[in-house]
């Protein structure tokens, strides 16, 4: 066998191990609104999965004609049959849809009920338990001028629970290693905890209004364009939408977003 035809064979099998070579596809996992955290991936023909991070991202080995699996609760789960195009420079996004969930049917049966309470409680069913009960709150037979006198055993000496050291995790650790905790490290404590709080509450506030609302509200209604919702909330949050919203006072909010959709939009109107 001559050089040039091993040489020409050593090609096609090399090429074939290329084809035959998983690469990381890299992809976004988004909804019609946002990007999807901790959604699922698994890759059917390796049973190698992952998940997507805060933004929605994640990679995962595949060539093509590898299928994908992608699924998140409260969304249809979705197949991908990965093509040599997903591998590249271009951005791969990937939507999912949600899934309407439907009750069961509520059958009303007629009652013999008359709407008047002293004369449905005769015709509704005594409760046996509260019967039963009764009895064991029954201390007529109990005499409460005999004195019990009983030894004082372990239970008696031991020394009843400090509560506070019950419900604070902190306590515990009071004279260890020489450190102390005084009433200031809880008080910062409770002010980190309220601030994370706060901070989640501003994280998920965009998506609370939309569930409240509707996106149709947004889109159709106010006519915000849907690439400038999170910058139009940025253009009310002065007039406190986010402290009316956390006190109920929806009304108040949904006016002051009428009014502020006006005057947005005519200023990204002019800056364009």
């Amino acid at each position: 066998m001559n050089k040039p035809l091993l040489f020409f064979l050593f090609l096609i099998t090399s090429n074939n191990y290329a084809q035959q070579k998983r690469k990381f596809l890299y992809a976004t996992i988004i909804d019609n609104m946002d990007v999807i955290g901790n959604a699922h991936i698994i890759n059917l023909n390796t049973n190698q999965g992952t998940y997507t991070n805060e933004d929605g991202e994640f990679r995962i080995l595949a060539k093509p004609n590898d299928n994908l699996k992608v699924s998140f609760v409260g969304y249809k789960t979705k197949r991908i049959a990965v093509k040599s195009n997903h591998f590249g420079m271009q951005l791969n996004s990937f939507i999912l849809e949600k899934k309407v969930i439907e009750l069961d049917e509520v059958v009303l049966k007629k009652h013999s009920l008359f709407g008047v309470l002293s004369r449905d409680m005769k015709q509704t069913p005594e409760d046996i338990a509260i019967e039963k009960s009764k009895g064991a709150f029954d201390f007529s037979k109990v005499n409460f001028k005999q004195i019990i006198i009983k030894k004082i055993d372990d239970v008696d000496r031991s020394k009843a629970p400090d509560i506070w050291k019950e419900i604070d995790p902190t306590a515990k650790f009071f004279g260890l290693i020489g450190v102390s905790f005084n009433s200031g490290s809880v008080k910062n404590a409770l002010k980190r905890k309220k601030h994370r709080r706060e901070i989640k509450f501003k994280e998920n506030f965009p998506k609370m209004l939309i569930s409240e609302f509707g996106s149709s509200f947004f889109f159709n209604d106010l006519k915000i364009p849907k690439e400038k919702y999170y910058h139009f909330l940025e253009y009310c949050n002065p007039l406190n939408i986010e402290q009316l919203y956390k006190n109920g006072n929806v009304l108040e909010v949904i006016k002051i977003l009428q009014e502020q959709s006006i005057t947005y939009l005519k200023s990204i109107n002019l800056q364009e």
